[in-house]
C-alpha cells in the first residue's frame, strides 16, 4: 500500500488532506522544490498554499508574500478540481490586482501593493468573506481529484 492509498483510506476527510499534504511536502523537500512535483500534485499544493495564506492574513498577504507568485496557478488549481465558485472568487481577486498578469517577482508585487487603493482592499475583503461563507465542498472535490489522479501522487 502506498502512502497515498493509506491517506485515502482514512475515515476523516481532514485526516486524508493532512496526510496527503505531509506526503507531498516531504516529497517536495526531497526534490528541492514543490515545483518539481507532478501537475496534479502541484494542484494540491497551490490550493494548500492559497488557503493557508487566506486563513492567516487574507488576499493582501497572499499577494504580498512569496505565494503571490502562484496566483494564476491557484486559479488553475481550483478549476482543475471543479471548484467553480472558488475559482470565480480567485479570478475576481486577480482581476483587482493593479498589474496583470500578477508578477512572479516579489519586489514588483510589493511595490504595486504599497500603492494599492482602499477600494481594492475593500473588494478583497468582500471576496474573502465570500470564500469563507461558501458552501463549496473543497475538501471533497480535492479528495475526488486525488482519487482520480492517484497514480500521479505515488511516492
Amino acid at each position: 500500500m502506498t502512502e497515498i492509498d493509506f491517506a485515502l483510506n482514512q475515515k476523516q476527510d481532514t485526516e486524508i488532506i493532512e496526510l496527503v499534504g505531509t506526503v507531498l511536502w516531504n516529497k517536495a523537500s526531497e526534490v528541492s522544490s514543490f515545483e518539481q512535483l507532478s501537475e496534479p500534485e502541484k494542484t494540491f499544493v497551490y490550493i494548500d498554499i492559497f488557503e493557508g495564506e487566506l486563513n492567516n492574513g487574507g488576499l493582501f498577504d497572499f499577494f504580498y508574500n512569496t505565494s503571490g507568485a502562484f496566483a494564476h496557478q491557484v486559479l488553475d488549481a481550483y478549476q482543475a478540481i471543479g471548484a467553480d465558485e472558488s475559482a470565480a472568487i480567485v479570478s475576481q481577486a486577480i482581476a483587482l490586482f493593479p498589474d496583470l498578469p500578477v508578477s512572479k517577482d516579489l519586489f514588483i508585487r510589493r511595490q504595486l501593493l504599497s500603492n494599492l487603493k482602499q477600494t481594492v482592499l475593500d473588494e478583497w475583503e468582500k471576496l474573502e468573506t465570500q470564500f469563507f461563507i461558501s458552501e463549496e465542498a473543497i475538501v471533497t472535490l480535492l479528495i475526488d481529484y486525488i482519487t482520480i489522479k492517484k497514480t500521479y501522487f505515488e511516492y
